[in-house]
């Protein structure tokens, strides 16, 4: 199985966690994707939040690198993450996006469906360093 390595911009806005989604599906995913030749993954990322939501952004730090099943690609995938913020406001400007959302940590109750990536590595991770908080 081939292994497919993406970067992913996780944007905490009031103990939420943003995510968007493909036109035609039903799954949530990070912002974020691949890395191009010649680019570090920092340049990556800046440019995929820049093409996905038209706004700049700063990246405050890794956080770190997760391997999962990939969610729409037969593959597995290495998702490196970095914690990020938006400098002004997230449009709309890829036309493979449905629309963007900031999502609680209680997704599940919600209905939310997250890719594996998300799922059992990354939410576990921000809720173990306390980015995302409970709200009981």
């Amino acid at each position: 199985m081939k292994t497919i390595h993406k970067v992913a911009a996780i944007v905490i806005k009031d103990n939420s966690f943003l995510m968007v989604r493909k036109v035609g599906k039903n799954t949530w995913t990070n912002l974020g994707g691949h890395i191009e030749e010649g680019e570090t993954e920092e340049q990556a990322l800046k440019r995929e939040i820049l093409e996905e939501l038209n706004c700049d952004s700063n990246i405050i730090r890794k956080l770190d690198d997760f391997k999962a099943k990939a969610a729409h690609d037969d593959a597995m995938l290495t998702l490196s993450t970095y914690l990020v913020e938006l400098m002004g406001d997230p449009v709309i400007n890829d036309p493979e996006l449905e629309e963007f959302k900031y999502i609680p940590r209680e997704y599940r109750e919600q209905g939310y469906k997250m890719p594996e990536s998300i799922e059992k590595h990354v939410v576990p991770y921000l809720i173990e360093n306390k980015l995302l908080l409970s709200k009981y």
